[in-house]
């Protein structure tokens, strides 16, 4: 048994509310109200010091007097109060908005405040785009991949199954949002190729931008990866082609400026330069999996001659993920 999502497997229960960054601002606010380690290691980390928080209120889309909606809000009476805005991409909250929100800190009076950004960006980028301080609050920034971290610190300090279980959730949410250690990652992303052309009026297929082109596309979020894996895998005539590094990686808006024999796009996708293929000792069929289907495995899934089929392939990288509940 299977469930799909508009076509996509969930790899969480807070996958079941999309992955924009509302879901992962609601995962965030349901797991620092479900785990006291991961509310003690997150305001430790916002606030730079340990601080009481077994009475901390969390308050999701928040409306205030300045008429916006506030992300998170984390607030133990006047002891101290954040306010945390998401971002989904690398992208970070415009100073406007975190002006407007700052007012609404002064109001509450509390003695340690801190305006918080959250996006896929690190702190020295997200720094080159944010003030320190705003009206005397500090400004902030933690990435989703810091926030993974965290989660899983608390997890390792926790020792109830549900609090555990939660965390784990959580990690496995932000994988669709952190930016990935691409040189240790093992894991392949495959995905499937079609015979059809893609332009009309032009005969260059999916297969040729692989095989001729040496290279591969895809937008950036929206289903698909928002971080270049270290790995890519390609499938096409039912069963797995090959196996490629990425060896290097840019974004742009516009596919045709880079080839003209690739569709026009007017936004963000990822053009990787594929390293020499590996493949497979013996034949890989595509197995249970639908027809543009993508997932993820590890690569020695693949490369080993273990496994039958790409969707064993997947169900063994899984079930390893599965034992570390």
């Amino acid at each position: 048994m299977v469930l799909m999502v508009r076509g996509i497997q969930p790899s969480s229960v807070f996958r079941l509310n999309g992955a924009d960054e509302n879901s992962a601002s609601f995962a965030l606010g349901w797991v620092l109200e479900q785990s006291l380690n991961f509310r003690e290691v997150f305001t430790k980390a916002v606030f730079g010091a340990t601080l009481d928080v077994a009475d901390a209120v969390i308050a999701l889309q928040k409306h205030g007097a300045d008429r916006g909606f506030t992300d998170v809000e984390i607030q133990a009476g006047q002891r101290f109060h954040a306010i945390l805005e998401a971002k989904r991409w690398w992208n970070v909250p415009a100073i406007e908005q975190l002006e407007r929100y700052q007012s609404r800190l002064a109001a509450g009076g509390a003695k340690r405040q801190r305006l918080v950004s959250v996006s896929a960006a690190d702190v020295k980028q997200a720094q080159r785009q944010l003030p320190n301080e705003i009206g005397g609050v500090q400004v902030t920034h933690i990435s989703w991949g810091d926030l993974q971290r965290l989660a899983k610190k608390s997890r390792a300090q926790a020792s109830g199954f549900e609090e555990k279980l939660w965390l784990w959730h959580f990690i496995q949410h932000l994988q669709e949002f952190a930016i990935m250690d691409r040189l240790t990652d093992n894991k392949v992303f495959v995905v499937s190729l079609g015979r059809q052309t893609m332009v009309e009026g032009k005969t260059h297929t999916w297969i040729d931008v692989v095989e001729k082109d040496g290279c591969y596309f895809h937008p950036v979020g929206n289903g698909w990866p928002v971080q270049p894996p270290n790995y890519i895998g390609f499938r096409y005539y039912g069963k797995l082609q090959s196996i490629h590094h990425i060896d290097s990686f840019e974004i742009v808006v516009n596919l045709a400026k880079h080839n003209p024999l690739w569709p026009k796009t007017s936004s963000d996708h990822f053009i990787y330069r594929l390293g020499p293929p590996m493949r497979p000792p013996s034949e890989v069929k595509t197995g249970k999996l639908y027809m543009n289907g993508r997932v993820w495995c590890a690569i020695d899934t693949l490369l080993s001659g273990a496994f039958p089929t790409i969707s064993d392939a997947r169900d063994e990288t899984k079930r390893r993920s599965t034992e570390e509940l």
